[in-house]
C-alpha cells in the first residue's frame, strides 16, 4: 500500500466516549490477548450491560499508548455512549480524542484483511499521534461477502 493510499482518507473526528471491556496488552502477545478479549465480548454480550450506548455500532479503540506500536497499549471493546459513562463492575470507559484520522478499510476475509491493513499501518510513513486509533465494526462488517472494518489512525498535520 503507498502511502497516498494510506492517506486518501482523511477526516477530522469529534471526541466520543466508549465504554466497553478492555486489556493492555503489546503486539507480542496480542493476537492471543485480542481474541481472547473479543471472545469475552461476545459471549458476557457486553451490549446489555451498557446503558447509554448510541446505537450496536462495536468499537475497538487502542489508547494509552506508552510509546509507538512496539510498546504496550490498552485495547476497549465497546459502543459510543451519550452523556456520563456508566460504569459498573469490569466496564472501562475510553474518549476517543478529537482529531485528525486517516481512515482506512479493511475488507474481505477477517481477521486477515484487518491484520494486512495494520501492517500496512506500521510499515507506513503516517506521522502517528499515538493517542487514540479505533476501528469501527458497522452494519458493512456484519454484511455477508463484504466484512469491511473501518480502521482510524490518529495524525499529526
Amino acid at each position: 500500500m503507498s502511502s497516498y493510499e494510506v492517506k486518501a482518507g482523511l477526516e477530522k473526528v469529534d471526541s466520543f466516549d466508549v465504554v466497553g471491556i478492555s486489556i493492555v496488552t503489546d503486539n507480542e502477545k496480542a493476537s492471543e490477548e485480542i481474541n481472547a478479549l473479543w471472545e469475552g465480548f461476545f459471549k458476557q454480550n457486553i451490549g446489555q450491560s451498557i446503558d447509554n450506548k448510541v446505537d450496536d455500532v462495536i468499537y475497538a479503540v487502542y489508547s494509552d499508548y506508552e510509546g509507538d506500536h512496539t510498546k504496550p497499549y490498552r485495547l476497549t471493546i465497546g459502543y459510543k455512549v451519550n452523556g456520563a459513562p456508566q460504569l459498573s463492575g469490569h466496564l472501562h470507559h475510553v474518549a476517543v480524542q478529537s482529531a485528525d484520522y486517516a481512515m482506512m478499510s479493511a475488507a474481505g476475509e477477517q481477521p486477515k484483511a484487518l491484520i494486512e491493513t495494520w501492517e500496512a499501518i506500521w510499515q507506513s510513513d503516517l506521522d502517528r499521534k499515538f493517542e487514540t486509533d479505533f476501528e469501527v465494526y458497522g452494519k458493512r462488517f456484519f454484511e455477508e461477502g463484504v466484512h469491511e472494518i473501518l480502521v482510524a489512525i490518529g495524525v499529526k498535520l
